[in-house]
């Protein structure tokens, strides 16, 4: 992100006023001066060929996407497959992923909601939306039996409910937290939480790969080994997405996201992410063509001067 930063005008204090009480004049700014419009601007015959440079490129890329013949596209709870003109959607993810993700975060919003200044009195506001969410987990521990959990993972549940209920209960009673206090319930909780996102993460590549098995028996041999794989996901997972990391180890793609395999980083809309494929996918074209490396348009294409320019710019004087 590019910061502006404004710069203050600051004008010392007059040390003695004039003669008959008055501050003296003050001195006429000089005005902002900024560059005319006309030298920022490229000349037209320019901003036509980008113009025309830019609507080939996007005439390409969408030739490029119509030339692969199956996509799935990983879109929460939905699994897309797109083959030959055709959209199939199915739910992938089973309740049993949503019911032991939902337990869980009663860790992690407990936390986000105790961890600003700890040891402080609560407000009355925050004490009655924490009384409201405790009546929450206490209404939860009936309807996790009914959730057909073994008896291990059951148990594992109730614990969970009961020791984010009796933290609640406690912090009403005392109406604050300490930071020691809510650690502590934070570490004894961590074994279950991460076992539940281990029973979570299992549910849902099971499903997804049960689904993808079916989806291969109608395709080819020469589909399957075509068929790319969109994630769309949040910032952080990446290559460690466990969608990603299913479908790398399946089509045997050693770094995660590649050749067959895109992370589309916070891309929720389908046709979006199915412009980055194509863009990815007309790119590698094109730096096997300038650079006979396949993977160098993945990057910034600027990253490599750019260093040089900082050192530059940068060097001891």
């Amino acid at each position: 992100m590019r910061a502006r930063w404004l710069l203050g005008v600051v004008v010392a204090a007059v040390a003695a006023l004039g003669s008959h009480g008055e501050p003296p004049p003050a001195k006429p700014r000089a005005p902002a001066t900024e560059p005319p419009a006309e030298a920022m601007k490229l000349p037209e015959e320019l901003e036509a060929l980008n113009t025309a440079s830019r609507k080939m490129y996007a005439g390409a890329r969408a030739r490029e996407l119509a030339s692969i013949p199956v996509v799935i596209i990983v879109s929460g709870d939905q699994l897309i497959l797109r083959k030959n003109g055709k959209r199939t959607v199915v739910t992938a993810i089973p309740a049993e992923y949503h019911a032991l993700k939902s337990v869980a975060h009663t860790t992690l919003a407990l936390f986000g909601f105790l961890s600003e200044e700890p040891g402080r009195p609560l407000s009355e506001e925050r004490l009655k939306a924490l009384k409201e969410f405790q009546a929450l987990v206490a209404a939860v521990g009936p309807v996790v039996e009914k959730c057909g959990f073994d008896a291990d993972t059951l148990a594992r549940q109730k614990r969970l409910l009961a020791r984010a209920e009796a933290l609640a209960a406690k912090i009403l009673q005392d109406g604050k937290v300490s930071a020691d206090d809510l650690t502590k319930f934070c570490r004894a909780s961590r074994s279950d939480v991460v076992a539940n996102g281990t029973g979570a993460v299992r549910a849902q590549l099971r499903a997804t790969h049960q689904q993808v098995m079916e989806w291969k028996k109608d395709m080819t041999a020469e589909e399957w080994a075509a068929l790319t794989v969109i994630v769309p996901g949040v910032q952080t997972a990446r290559a460690e997405n466990a969608s990603v990391q299913y479908f790398a180890r399946l089509f045997g793609e050693t770094n995660g996201e590649g050749r067959r395999v895109v992370y589309a980083e916070a891309l929720w809309d389908e046709e979006k992410a199915l412009n980055l494929l194509g863009t990815l996918r007309l790119d590698g074209k094109l730096a096997e063509a300038v650079f006979g490396d396949r993977f160098r348009m993945y990057r910034d294409f600027l990253a490599d001067s750019a260093r040089a320019a900082i050192d530059d710019i940068l060097a001891p004087e």
